[in-house]
């Protein structure tokens, strides 16, 4: 079908990084996953565009624990970074998102996984070297306060 064979092409193509990645049908799964390209999860938009929520009287928490893919990196150690998307729109920010997923997750997201999440994000930054660099340290600087 056309949409399986666009994706199949994004995923042949190999970008740096993928938007989202919601829609992937279960037969490409095996193949993004071996092709380890990060996404970007953006959890409440995820949800709301999703309408994960609905058939849980609107309850976000719930909503992530439909995501169709989230649990699943999370267990894999798939890459990917927690991400805003439509921040006005959402009224969110990134250590909200990141509260939902360890709101969603508390099993699977503890604090050293969280730190791992944040810290391995910065490798699919588009930044100069040097910036991903600086950051880690300052990331860095901040978990260790925090212990």
């Amino acid at each position: 079908n056309s949409v399986e064979d666009e994706i199949q092409s994004i995923l042949d193509f190999r970008p740096d990084r993928l938007g989202h990645a919601l829609l992937i049908p279960e037969s490409l799964r095996p193949l993004l996953a071996s092709s380890h390209i990060p996404v970007e999860c953006c959890p409440t938009s995820n949800v709301m565009t999703l309408e994960l929520a609905t058939h849980v009287d609107g309850n976000l928490v719930q909503g992530l624990q439909h995501h169709p893919q989230l649990e699943e990196w999370l267990r894999s150690k798939y890459p990917f970074s927690i991400s805003t998307d439509d921040s006005g729109v959402f009224h969110t920010d990134p250590t909200q998102e990141l509260l939902l997923l360890t709101m969603a997750f508390p099993k699977l997201v503890t604090c050293s996984k969280l730190k791992t999440i944040v810290m391995q994000s910065l490798d699919h930054a588009f930044c100069q070297e040097c910036v991903k660099g600086r950051l880690k340290e300052m990331f860095e600087e901040h978990f260790t306060a925090l212990q």
